[in-house]
């Protein structure tokens, strides 16, 4: 029941990566479960750590020194849910271990930032809508889970996307979804977008 983690590269490779990559003015994100390559993302300073599946005291530390977002993703785990509650006999998941994380991160005062696994045909994009409900039965209000994907996910993108998207504000792209209810009093609402507008266009009605 309990997570295997190998690092794919080494603290200084990571390094490295962010280095250069702020030297250029761009953002860094890292996908990690937990263990020594999750330190490392930590330690580097990325912009973006996803998952974060498995936080330890010392990773919960780096999160708050180096005001550092914490980017969760639980489309993806939620389609992993069934595989891993069968390799462990029922006792672990990774959808459990974020759930624990993301509230231990969320006591300590680090931003929570909801992302996407979509990547394939069992994890499609378009049901990302699905994962406010999770966050709201995690514990956040509804408006609280809104949130997670607005302007903080915006401050995570590179080119200083966060002047143009994020927010509605005069000068911002209309990237804009309506749905019929309302989703601070029924957050599956985010699960049935009706109307969608990007950069002032429509494209669904």
């Amino acid at each position: 029941g309990s997570l295997v983690n190998s690092p794919s590269l080494t603290l200084e490779e990571v390094q490295a990566v962010v280095d250069e990559a702020h030297r250029l003015g761009l953002k860094v994100a890292c996908h990690t479960y937990g263990g020594e390559g999750q330190l490392s993302c930590l330690k580097a300073g990325v912009d973006a750590p996803n998952h974060l599946t498995d936080l330890d005291d010392e990773s919960l530390a780096l999160l708050v020194q180096k005001k550092l977002p914490f980017v969760l993703t639980i489309d993806d785990l939620l389609s992993l849910e069934p595989g891993d509650l069968k390799a462990t006999g029922g006792k672990n998941s990774r959808l459990r271990m974020a759930e624990r994380s993301m509230k231990k991160a969320r006591a300590a005062g680090v931003p929570i930032v909801l992302g996407s696994g979509a990547t394939n045909a069992g994890i499609p994009h378009g049901l990302q809508g699905n994962q406010f409900a999770v966050l709201v039965k995690w514990g956040m209000t509804p408006a609280q889970a809104l949130q997670t994907s607005l302007i903080g996910a915006a401050r995570l993108l590179n080119y200083n996307w966060v002047d143009r998207v994020g927010t509605v504000e005069k000068g911002k792209y209309a990237d804009l979804i309506a749905v019929s209810g309302n989703p601070l009093t029924d957050i599956t609402e985010m699960e049935r977008v009706k109307f969608v507008m990007k950069g002032g266009r429509t494209v669904r009605n």
